[in-house]
């Protein structure tokens, strides 16, 4: 049950409705997430604008100590169209602080780069940060890929598109509220104009893309051997929480390990919301099944 603490955080917080066009809505969102990246976490370094080829970058935020890091890479949300590590810059910096080398990457969006643009980009970064960990005392051999919402729906494509050998990198995958079934998504969010025009974009206008597997994960999940994956749901989310919960019912079937937490009362988005009782338990929630699986 949500706390009273988290009931009148809430209340004062903005309520994101995406509209407008792209670029209306690529201004809105940065303004809001100025609020989410207040008070950065102390961590050891973050380098920003790598470049790991021509057209992709990544923030990277270094951990303090000396010991060898494992390697979180993260993917932001923002319906493929929007978001940067910049508005999602304190989430991957948490990371960080618990001690991964996090890789925040801005990969490619839409329109300008549709379907499979970004799925491109984080496939090539797995096996970029297998090969590039130790320049910042990053240990290549223990990756986890993560993200929220349109980011979440990345990483789990690139598990469940990606070869045998590129899984095997992959120890583990954390999975914030995502998009897992884009035909069910459309279906869900037809009163939402901003929401559907991030799905028609992210594939370019191309209806049926939308059920293909590399756009809709779920419809590969049972079909290979994934990673332990940690599933949250957000209680009070309509536009997600669905396919949080066919996605846990999918690799219960399919005997892939997962954890499934629904945070009762959290909105989509959440865990940007440093400052809600939610967000630090599922934080902790997190930081366990990593302990255990990384």
């Amino acid at each position: 049950m949500i706390s009273e603490h988290d009931r009148q955080i809430l209340q004062r917080m903005p309520t994101w409705n995406p509209a407008g066009g792209i670029t209306e809505q690529r201004r809105a969102w940065e303004e809001l997430a100025t609020g989410y990246n207040l008070d950065l976490p102390a961590i050891g370094a973050l380098e920003e604008n790598i470049t790991l080829r021509p057209g992709l970058r990544a923030d990277i935020a270094v951990p303090k100590g000396v010991s060898r890091h494992p390697l979180v890479i993260y993917l932001h949300g923002g319906g493929w169209a929007f978001g940067s590590p910049a508005s999602f810059r304190k989430l991957g910096m948490q990371f960080a602080e618990a001690g991964y080398l996090t890789v925040i990457l801005d990969y490619r969006l839409a329109p300008e780069h549709p379907f499979p643009a970004a799925l491109e980009d984080v496939s090539f970064a797995i096996e970029w940060a297998r090969d590039n960990a130790r320049r910042w005392n990053g240990d290549g051999g223990r990756i986890v890929i993560g993200g929220d919402s349109a980011g979440a729906n990345l990483a789990l494509s690139a598990l469940t598109s990606g070869s045998p050998e590129q899984r095997a990198l992959v120890r583990a995958a954390v999975l914030f509220y995502g998009a897992y079934d884009l035909t069910a998504t459309a279906k869900r969010t037809r009163s939402i104009p901003g929401l559907q025009q991030q799905l028609s974009t992210y594939v370019g206008g191309t209806e049926r893309l939308l059920d293909d597997p590399r756009v809709s994960p779920l419809k590969a999940a049972a079909l290979v051997k994934l990673p332990p994956c940690f599933i949250i749901g957000a209680g009070e989310d309509t536009w997600c929480l669905a396919d949080s919960l066919t996605l846990a019912q999918v690799l219960s079937a399919a005997s892939n390990p997962y954890e499934l937490h629904v945070l009762e009362g959290m909105p989509h988005g959440f865990m940007q919301m440093s400052a809600l009782d939610g967000c630090r338990a599922a934080m902790g929630l997190m930081w366990g099944f990593l302990a255990r699986n990384v």
